[in-house]
């Protein structure tokens, strides 16, 4: 396995554990991640603080790795799926969406970009209907 397969994994095993210092270790600390729901993120402190949001809403969720698509010597694409239970409350742009007690499988597609051993980008893409339908928030589609 390689270097940054296994970055992503301590990172996940971090996210699924609740264990934010670990999820974070793999990260430089100007880190840029890029988020569909949060927009873009600078530094690592900004990063830690959305990984602790989707905590609170979510505090059974699990960072699951299906699959990489591609890996080359300073970057990794994953296929993936987020899952857990909405217990708690989920921040959204006009405020706390309360909790709905459902479950949530959502598939998503993270690309890291490594440079001297540490995550210095971040991205990830998941839709942001799928998320909110599942949650019970907006209509199923048809």
């Amino acid at each position: 396995m390689g270097e940054l397969r296994t970055m992503v994994e301590t990172h996940y095993r971090g996210v699924s554990e609740g264990d934010l210092d670990l999820a974070a270790s793999v990260f430089a600390p100007d880190v840029v991640t890029i988020d569909p729901g949060a927009g873009r993120m600078d530094g690592l402190d900004a990063f830690r603080a959305y990984g602790e949001t989707f905590l609170r809403a979510f505090p059974d969720g699990r960072l699951t790795a299906d699959r990489v698509v591609a890996e080359t010597a300073d970057a990794i694409v994953v296929e993936g799926r987020f899952s857990g239970t909405q217990t708690g409350p989920l921040a959204g742009p006009d405020g706390d969406i309360p909790p709905t007690g459902r479950r949530l499988e959502l598939p998503f597609v993270d690309v890291f970009d490594a440079r001297d051993g540490r995550f210095v980008e971040h991205h990830t893409y998941y839709d942001q209907m799928a998320l909110l339908g599942q949650l019970g928030l907006v209509p199923a589609p048809a």
